[in-house]
């Protein structure tokens, strides 16, 4: 009997030990070692985002952000700032797939850790922002661990169970051999997602979105409204970002994002974000409008072109 249980265990501890060994040497989603900019992943957003904002807080005093999911790409944080008063200093604090949940997840640190929020754009996707209320834990969407109040151990965990497929645990050990060169695809001080930086954000940028016109699927000819998808649980959550931002005197908008998809949100749930909010916070550039209406305003089916971010920008301020 003992024999057995030692062959159990070692058939099933032994291997799982290797793989933790692996995962610890590898640290294939670059969350164990101190966050460098010459090494780093971006299979999660949320925790580039939160590194990139701590490593430079304390030079950098930022006062004005953008939240959001991957759509906040679309806006320029430098091209915001021509809006904003001359002591702004901007970043642009996005996750993949962003719910409101993660958005107040940082907006509540930044009041507790007494950061001046001067200016916010919040980018709300409808019904995206609203889809997930709790906390995600896959790798893509686990919240880092210093803004969710989760523990550092709880975080590891779970990208430890989506590092265990054959394709990642290959993929681990081909880098131990061959380092990867990493590039940079992103402002280091800003956090913007693009090409366009502080030396060259005044450009007006070419829609590249007919690089991708063949994945462009058809869209209804009449405008569709979505069903209601703002419950109890989510008002509570907006009413504590309200709460924050009012607390502190930030000068605040919260833009609808266009979707290629056209889309409208639901009268109700527009009704209660200017509830919230206030009406004259809150644009609406969902359904159909001049900013959807042409499929080349879109890089692809899920994110509009910095062009379209431009125009948003050029409406809210004028």
């Amino acid at each position: 009997m003992k024999t057995f249980l030692l062959k159990i265990f070692l058939i099933t501890f032994i291997p799982l030990f290797c793989l933790l060994g692996l995962y610890v040497i590898a640290d294939p989603f670059k969350t164990i070692y101190p966050f460098n900019l010459k090494e780093f992943s971006t299979v999660n957003r949320d925790y580039l985002s939160s590194e990139l904002f701590l490593k430079n807080y304390p030079n950098e005093k930022y006062n004005s952000f953008i939240f959001g999911s991957s759509r906040g790409c679309g806006i320029n944080t430098y091209l915001w700032k021509s809006y904003l008063p001359g002591d702004a200093n901007q970043f642009l604090f996005q996750a993949w797939g962003e719910s409101i949940t993660g958005i107040y997840q940082k907006i509540k640190y930044l009041d507790s850790h007494h950061v001046d929020i001067k200016n916010a754009l919040i980018l709300i996707d409808m019904p995206g922002s609203f889809d997930k209320v709790q906390e995600s834990t896959t790798a893509i969407g686990i919240k880092h661990y210093t803004f969710s109040g989760k523990s550092e151990l709880y975080f590891q965990f779970h990208l430890f169970k989506a590092f265990i497929k054959p394709s990642l645990i290959y993929e681990s050990f081909r880098q131990l051999i061959v380092k990867p060169n990493y590039t940079i695809g992103f402002d280091t001080i800003s956090n913007d997602w693009n090409i366009l930086n502080k030396e060259n954000w005044n450009m007006i940028p070419v829609q590249d979105s007919t690089l991708n016109k063949d994945k462009f699927k058809g869209r209804p000819l009449i405008e569709k409204m979505l069903p209601e998808v703002i419950n109890a649980e989510n008002r509570i959550v907006l009413d504590k970002i309200a709460s924050v931002l009012k607390n502190k005197n930030t000068n605040y908008k919260i833009i609808i994002t266009p979707a290629y998809d056209q889309l409208l949100i639901n009268k109700e749930d527009l009704k209660i974000l200017q509830q919230v909010f206030g009406e004259e916070n809150v644009y609406n550039f969902s359904g159909k409008n001049e900013l959807t209406e042409d499929k080349y305003n879109f890089m692809d089916i899920n994110h509009f072109d910095l062009v379209v971010g431009r125009k948003i920008l050029m409406d809210i301020y004028h």
